[in-house]
């Protein structure tokens, strides 16, 4: 190229740069290190690996009063043994429009003698809700596994038997989820990661069940009722529980009791 055309050439480039109006950018704050992550995404609320050392009490728990505890194992569990009930030791009041997901990588009993769950409390003694993320009773049960939610067990008597809570216009929504479930992989024979979404002030519950990868076994929405999904009069908590069933209901067999925890997670979207 001549000279004469190269330095023509640079001058125009030249005046370009110098005599651009500027770009438009981002408002301050709209970005992602300026915003607070509520704003644009899920934010982990509470998370527990149970990472402590064999037979270490897990700290963000506390013991239900007449119940046993459960222990870290030491290869990154919790172990909940039978007749064992713990809440975690934070709660969570959260505004009208909150997304909320609880999460869990669970290895169920293999015995017909307990039940174990993972659960959601709302404990209002007016307005009580509890949201069985995953709740299982073995292979030896017809139903095997279930999830679901209960609405009046502090009102009108046991909500158990559904007799009392459905006279009173409040059943429990409950499905089993066991049958859903491939042979040799059922929630008592693998971890499985169980979880429900719902929003505060909504009136659905999404719950799921997933592999290690992602992949989903299963999700189902509640029935709508305004009254299965937790509010903010009161902090929501998390249970473990692994009771004993009623005599009449015990099938003999299986070789472990205990309910193992690998991990527990709350995650949080605020509008």
């Amino acid at each position: 190229m001549p000279v004469r055309a190269l330095l023509l050439a640079v001058s125009v480039l030249l005046s370009l740069l110098v005599g651009a109006p500027a770009q438009a950018g981002l408002a301050p704050g709209d970005t992602v290190d300026s915003d607070p992550a509520p704003t644009w995404g899920w934010e982990t609320v509470f998370r527990d690996d149970f990472d402590g050392p064999a037979g270490a009490w897990p700290e963000q728990w506390h013991v239900i009063p007449g119940w046993s505890t459960g222990v870290q194992n030491g290869a990154g569990q919790l172990d909940v043994a039978r007749l064992s009930q713990i809440r975690t030791n934070p709660g969570w009041t959260l505004p009208t429009g909150t997304q909320v997901r609880v999460s869990s990588s669970i290895w169920m009993p293999d015995t017909g003698a307990n039940y174990s769950a993972l659960w959601i409390q709302h404990p209002s003694p007016t307005d009580p809700r509890e949201i069985d993320v995953i709740e299982s009773y073995g292979p030896m049960k017809t139903t095997g596994a279930q999830l679901g939610s209960h609405i009046c067990y502090d009102q009108v008597g046991d909500s158990v038997d559904g007799g009392a809570c459905a006279a009173a216009g409040m059943p429990a929504d409950l499905a089993p989820v066991g049958h859903l479930f491939a042979a040799g992989l059922k929630p008592w024979e693998a971890y499985w990661v169980y979880g429900a979404e719902f929003t505060v002030g909504g009136d659905t519950v999404r719950y799921f069940a997933q592999d290690a990868y992602g992949n989903e076994v299963y999700s189902i929405t509640s029935t709508p009722d305004l009254r299965r999904v937790p509010g903010n009069l009161a902090p929501i908590h998390l249970r473990l529980s692994n009771k004993d069933v009623l005599p009449q209901y015990v099938r003999e067999g299986g070789t472990r009791a205990s309910m193992l925890v690998d991990w527990v997670n709350v995650d949080v979207k605020v509008p």
